[in-house]
């Protein structure tokens, strides 16, 4: 059943792209009064893409009979060399039309939630983002390089809002003050190794004051916030709530490993394996902090907190290597900040474990060394 609806999905997938062009093709030069513009919102999915939801725009005119969704999320999983150009951040989205049967239809497929909230608008204001909206989609600023936090589907359809109206939407309200790690945190409780591989991959930068509109639900709060471009609020599909089991996609998992591994933390082959494990995640996180161009990746601390010294300071028994690797951990630790500290609260409190019993092993090995020179 669950291969039918995948394959299902792909069907509906390739239906609207073909269809897409026709779209493109047979838009009006102008709306009339009675047109309606709205901010969709939608839910999130299981899938990895889908879990900070979905932005899109509805133009409504029924004088012309048009309903069609503009959506700047669209992406190619067959474009050449797909994953490496999206870690690189040179992977292109693109922006698509669809009609908006189909697009409901999707998300109420995919049992996702939407919300529309129709904007209040002057005639010109309309038109100046029906302008905007077509002008993008047949020239050379349909495609677009996507960031994960300053160039993505919310922050396009924001884009397009403000630079239509006279007062822009303002990004500085309670649910929105946070650091950008906070923010992209706040929703992955329920998809707890998910969030956590974002916080290992995401580097000091997300740890800053967020200063936009970057989130398909901030959005929608900002829509809230600046209450008088909001006509009215409705729920299009409420998401149906599926009774589920107990999730081992918990941070109680991660503790149950983690103590698990810790009970041999005085093993000396224990100690190996584990400063080689984390040696090569710090090589790592350096590699992509070097090869990638989103600037959420740089500067990862994970780099000085998981240092290689720690694997080379027990292959060499040198004491003063340990103390470089514990103050380079100490350096991760102070610029990690408090919503990576939580996160990964399991590994911290792990890889200390590890560094006292390395310590306390170094301190036994060094008075035989002494002894043996004498």
């Amino acid at each position: 059943m669950t291969n039918f609806i995948h394959t299902f999905k792909q069907q509906m997938l390739c239906i609207i792209c073909c269809f897409s062009f026709l779209y493109t093709q047979s838009q009006p030069s102008y709306l009339t009064e009675q047109a309606e513009i709205s901010v969709l919102t939608c839910g999130t999915g299981d899938e990895m893409y889908t879990l900070f939801g979905h932005t899109a725009l509805r133009v409504k005119d029924f004088n012309q009979n048009l309903d069609v969704v503009y959506n700047w999320g669209m992406f190619d999983f067959r474009t050449p060399n797909f994953y490496s150009k999206f870690v690189k951040g040179n992977l292109l989205y693109y922006l698509d039309v669809s009609s908006f049967s189909d697009f409901l239809n999707s998300y109420t497929l995919d049992n996702r939630q939407v919300i529309e909230q129709e904007l209040r608008l002057s005639y010109n204001e309309k038109m100046a983002i029906w302008n905007n909206i077509n002008s993008q989609l047949k020239g050379p600023k349909r495609y677009y390089t996507y960031g994960f936090i300053k160039n993505n589907c919310t922050t396009k359809v924001v884009d397009v809002i403000n630079n239509a109206i006279q007062k822009p939407l303002n990004a500085n309200f309670p649910a929105n003050n946070h650091s950008y790690r906070f923010i992209l945190n706040e929703g992955l409780n329920a998809h707890y190794f998910e969030k956590l591989g974002i916080n290992l991959l995401f580097g000091y930068p997300t740890n800053q004051q967020n200063k936009l509109i970057f989130l398909p639900v901030k959005l929608q709060d900002a829509l809230q916030f600046n209450q008088e471009i909001v006509q009215k609020e409705k729920i299009l599909y409420a998401k149906k709530i599926e009774q589920k089991g107990i999730s081992l996609n918990s941070v109680y998992t991660l503790w149950v490993i983690v103590l698990l591994i810790a009970l041999f933390a005085l093993k000396h082959t224990a100690q190996k394996i584990y400063f080689l494990a984390t040696a090569a995640f710090s090589l790592f996180f350096l590699a992509i902090s070097l090869y990638s161009q989103h600037e959420e990746l740089f500067l990862n601390m994970w780099i000085f907190f998981y240092n290689p010294l720690f694997f080379l300071a027990l292959q060499f028994r040198n004491i003063k290597m340990l103390f470089i690797a514990i103050a380079l951990t100490v350096i991760g630790l102070i610029f990690m900040g408090i919503e990576l500290l939580q996160v990964a609260a399991p590994l911290i409190t792990l890889h200390l474990v590890y560094i006292v019993a390395l310590f306390l092993r170094m301190r036994k090995i060094l008075p035989k060394l002494k002894v043996t020179n004498v």
